[in-house]
């Protein structure tokens, strides 16, 4: 009986032990996932300049680099984790430039064009699983 009631107390605490384990998990991801965003949260739905910009799309792919976000050809892959896209939609063009273009075609072509120009991050999504900032969507204003 004695032997019994120990290993029915081992069990509990074992339980318990994991419960706790998750939840203090759960909580260390949603405070990474909270500091990661605080900078591209900031900029939602406000104008800011072009140099701001291209600051944003070196933080957003420093950080893919710092996940080891996998690439194809030059451009980032959605890894349903940490991944950050950028999209940008140019007053004159009719379609969408990735940052990765803009990274790639020297960014001081575009400080030098577009530096007092204004961008609108219009649109602000998240990964589903760890809440982390997935893809920012900026227009030209």
């Amino acid at each position: 009986m004695k032997k019994q009631f120990i290993i029915l107390i081992i069990i509990l605490l074992i339980i318990v032990a994991v419960v706790g384990l998750y939840f203090y998990n759960l909580n260390r991801l949603n405070l990474l996932a909270e500091n990661h965003n605080k900078t591209y949260q900031q900029i939602e739905n406000q104008d800011i300049l072009g140099t701001t910009l291209i600051s944003i799309i070196n933080k957003a792919i420093d950080d893919n680099e710092k996940n080891e976000v996998p690439k194809e050809s030059i451009y980032y892959q959605d890894n349903q984790e940490n991944s950050i896209k950028i999209t940008i939609q140019f007053k004159e063009l009719d379609y969408t430039v990735q940052m990765e273009d803009i990274a790639t075609q020297t960014t001081e072509s575009f400080i030098q064009f577009f530096a007092t120009a204004t961008f609108r991050c219009t649109k602000l999504e998240y990964h589903e699983r760890t809440n982390f900032v997935k893809s920012l969507y900026f227009e030209q204003i």
